[in-house]
């Protein structure tokens, strides 16, 4: 591994595969569940490889340019109670402590994530009432409808998406479903055993991509003021949602910066390794595991860059 501050992705740990869960994967081995006993081969590999240091630790040492190997954090979306209940104990004992990016609404379990709708419908068949809804958007039957909701972003189509998760379930259904996702008492749990706190957006839309920039303010303020009032959280990040790198807006800096009073960094996903911090560049970057064996990551890592190669 090359040196450099690695920061892993991974979004739930948990050995229930959850028709929210199963269709939310990107593209081949990546998934949003990670099976424990995976997730303990992962970290017995990289322990081999390089230095486990918490968020903190590695953006101090990131800052001061005191990095001399592979350093090596882990970074969890989402806030999937899996992560509490499975990763917590697996990195307790490399004495590590992690972040976990939480959508306010998530949290609350005020607003079911949209994609993890689309994962349930695509279980049930549901997927084809669906498509015939969203043509009036522009969707053609060629295209996969979460690459088109993310970059034809809409709150409309979020309610034809709702209206059709609504035909296939009841509401006792609806509110079980949000059991995914931690509660306040569970991020708290985390914050008071040392995690780190980050504001991944109140709903997880993509404010990042010209279709949703400019909801930006307002989903990652409405996150900061819920992280502070239930868990008296000031956070030091705020993580972009999908963070796609060609589809990121010209927009995304500026309005970054319009928004970062407090000095916070914007934490990307990228697959890139931080090198060389500069502080005229507030990103981080992250890289994202696919489920695959240890020593495969191994290889795979080594395929990484650093953000200027």
């Amino acid at each position: 591994m090359k040196k450099g501050w690695y920061i892993l992705t991974y979004h739930d740990v948990s050995w229930e595969e959850s028709s929210y869960l199963r269709g939310v994967a990107g593209n081949g081995d990546f998934g949003s569940s990670c099976p424990p006993d995976v997730f303990k081969e992962h970290l017995a590999c990289l322990s081999r490889h390089g230095e486990f240091v918490s968020v903190q630790e590695g953006f101090e040492r990131y800052q001061s340019g005191d990095i001399k190997e592979a350093i090596i954090s882990f970074w969890f979306d989402d806030g999937f109670v899996g992560v509490r209940k499975y990763a917590y104990s697996l990195l307790e004992k490399y004495n590590v402590k992690a972040a976990v990016s939480v959508n306010s609404k998530f949290m609350l379990k005020e607003e079911m994530f949209w994609q993890l709708k689309l994962s349930f419908l695509s279980q049930v068949d549901g997927l084809r009432f669906l498509r015939s809804r969203l043509r009036k958007y522009g969707y053609k039957n060629s295209m996969l409808i979460c690459d088109f909701v993310l970059h034809e972003f809409s709150l409309s189509i979020l309610d034809e998406i709702d209206a059709v998760y609504k035909i296939f379930t009841k509401e006792l259904h609806r509110k079980d479903a949000f059991r995914v996702f931690d509660d306040v008492e569970g991020i708290k749990w985390l914050r008071d055993n040392g995690w780190l706190i980050a504001n991944h957006s109140a709903s997880h839309y993509p404010v990042g991509e010209d279709s949703c920039i400019e909801m930006f303010s307002d989903e990652y303020n409405e996150c900061e003021k819920v992280l502070n009032n239930t868990l008296g959280v000031k956070t030091k990040f705020w993580v972009l949602p999908f963070d796609k790198p060609s589809y990121r807006s010209e927009k995304l800096k500026e309005v970054f910066h319009g928004n970062n009073k407090e000095g916070r960094g914007l934490v990307l996903v990228g697959e890139k390794i931080n090198k060389e911090y500069s502080e005229k560049d507030e990103f981080l970057y992250r890289i994202h595991l696919p489920i695959i064996s240890g020593k495969e990551i191994i290889d795979y890592l080594g395929t990484i860059c650093y953000p200027d190669s």
